[in-house]
């Protein structure tokens, strides 16, 4: 007769020996995941291109909220990028994180996704030949739960389409990240989607397996638009309900153009296998320019724009006007890096979303209240911040400027976190060094000092205005969570 303490004893050994198997496979699995590289077409560094006054133009929206639910809008980006779409002949490349109205259904948004559907599919029954590239995220089909509406219109008269795969980068939640990699993943997409959309009620159920991948919060978070005349890149996303966002971009013409396109054809490459039909150098169209260039720019990805980003804050001397725009802010080595330059005597300005919302939801101020607080600003003597005046909006800008004898200008998708800058999302910059009386450096000067000193409107408060709004509490669970790595930032 069989003892069942033996039959006790021996199912506790077998628990205990899978127990042991599970967790050296998570451990491993964590390990791997947040030490591996990029696929080698990544985190690219581009050559340093001469650049012409006339080939660079500033750009940028601008929300000024009067009242409660009453604004201006000063907007040109989303203006810029019909205007170079119509102009395309030979080919266009479009990597946009967000190219969709989710969310847009109970509220009168501008229609900008909608608008720039439109300009493409008409430029493409113009120009049949057209070579059109569309580079994206996940997040437009609510992570595999429907179609994006606006990307499946341009597929099927003939665009190519690129959903980028994320899961050759490092997981941003590793906690989580390891758990769905080893077990989740392989479940597929499932059934239909039968959970509420987090983008609002009205848009398309969203299924389990959707919300498990969405959980991991990384993203292909580019915005560029090229074609074989011109490129834009911006903190943009084409997405209606973002459509009263302030944000910055940059339009390009040029020899330039070259590096734009390699690195999309990159994201392109690892995606395929191969980047076969993708739009090369000897497509572009570019016209001559006379006289002597003045500039010098060159396109960053990922974990280089970090590299660049620590350069310029770096190379700031005591006198000069460092400048920052930006939605969020918590990467600890810039945060050390600007306090440095503060110390050395350069002048730090920066103009902070409060991160009050996010896609319709109220946030609690992290991580830039958070972040500001720690940073002790009041008792830096050469550091100051503004808030812009939101409203449901965001100042959703990404833009580092160093006004000194040589100018330097950082901008693109890039938020200035942990995420962005060190291999847990696909992100792109331009970077562009200029004398400080050149047209450009002049206009992003003029854009930083309208708003920074209220010239016209309110666009910015003053720091204390939201600094004492976050709670002990809230402090401590933006500590928790940074800790933890359980935030989006």
């Amino acid at each position: 007769m069989t003892n069942p303490n033996k039959k006790s004893n021996n199912l506790k050994k077998v628990l205990m020996i899978l127990g042991i198997i599970i967790l050296v496979l998570y451990v491993g699995t964590f390990i791997r995941h947040q030490t591996k590289g990029l696929p080698s077409e990544l985190n690219y560094e581009s050559a340093e291109y001469d650049l012409y006054e006339e080939e660079v133009k500033f750009l940028r929206d601008i929300t000024v909220n009067i009242v409660q639910e009453e604004r201006i809008l000063d907007h040109e980006i989303f203006y810029e990028f019909q205007d170079v779409v119509q102009k395309a002949e030979k080919f266009l490349v479009l990597n946009m994180f967000m190219f969709t109205d989710l969310g847009s259904e109970d509220d009168d948004f501008p229609t900008i996704s909608r608008d720039l559907k439109l300009a493409i599919l008409n430029q493409m029954e113009q120009y049949p030949d057209l070579n059109v590239w569309i580079i994206t995220d996940h997040i437009n089909t609510s992570y595999g739960s429907h179609e994006a509406e606006r990307i499946e219109a341009l597929e099927e008269k003939g665009a190519k389409v690129v959903y980028a795969d994320l899961s050759p980068l490092r997981d941003p939640i590793p906690i989580y990240s390891t758990f769905y990699r080893m077990f989740f993943q392989w479940f597929g997409q499932g059934s239909r989607g039968w959970l509420p959309n987090p983008f609002g009620q009205e848009e398309p159920e969203v299924s389990l397996a959707s919300y498990l991948k969405m959980l991991n919060t990384n993203g292909n978070h580019r915005k560029v638009l090229i074609t074989e005349k011109e490129g834009i890149y911006t903190s943009a996303n084409a997405h209606d309900p973002s459509g009263y966002h302030s944000n910055i971009g940059v339009r390009v013409q040029g020899p330039f153009l070259e590096a734009f396109l390699e690195g999309e054809q990159r994201v392109v490459s690892y995606n395929r296998g191969n980047d076969q039909g993708f739009p090369t150098k000897d497509d572009l169209m570019i016209e001559e320019v006379e006289g002597e260039p003045s500039l010098k720019g060159k396109v960053l990805t990922e974990g280089k724009i970090f590299e660049e980003a620590m350069e310029i804050i770096g190379d700031s001397t005591p006198g000069e006007d460092l400048w920052l725009g930006m939605y969020l802010l918590s990467d600890p080595d810039v945060i050390e890096a600007l306090k440095d330059a503060a110390d050395r005597g350069v002048r730090v300005r920066m103009i902070l979303d409060p991160n009050q919302t996010s896609f319709g939801n109220d946030k609690p101020g992290i991580p830039n209240v958070a972040v500001t607080h720690r940073m002790n600003i009041v008792e830096e003597e050469n550091m100051d911040v503004r808030w812009y005046n939101v409203d449901e909006e965001q100042y959703h800008s990404k833009i580092l400027f160093l006004d000194g004898e040589e100018a330097r200008l950082l901008a693109g998708s890039t938020n200035f976190t942990k995420r962005s800058f060190h291999q847990y999302n696909l992100e792109n910059n331009l970077s562009i060094k200029a004398s400080k009386d050149s047209a450009l450096i002049e206009d992003v000067r003029e854009y930083f000092l309208l708003i920074w000193n209220n010239e016209e409107h309110q666009y910015t408060l003053d720091f204390d205005q939201y600094q004492d709004k976050l709670s002990w509490g809230r402090r401590a669970i933006f500590r928790i969570q940074k800790t933890l790595r359980l935030t989006t930032f």
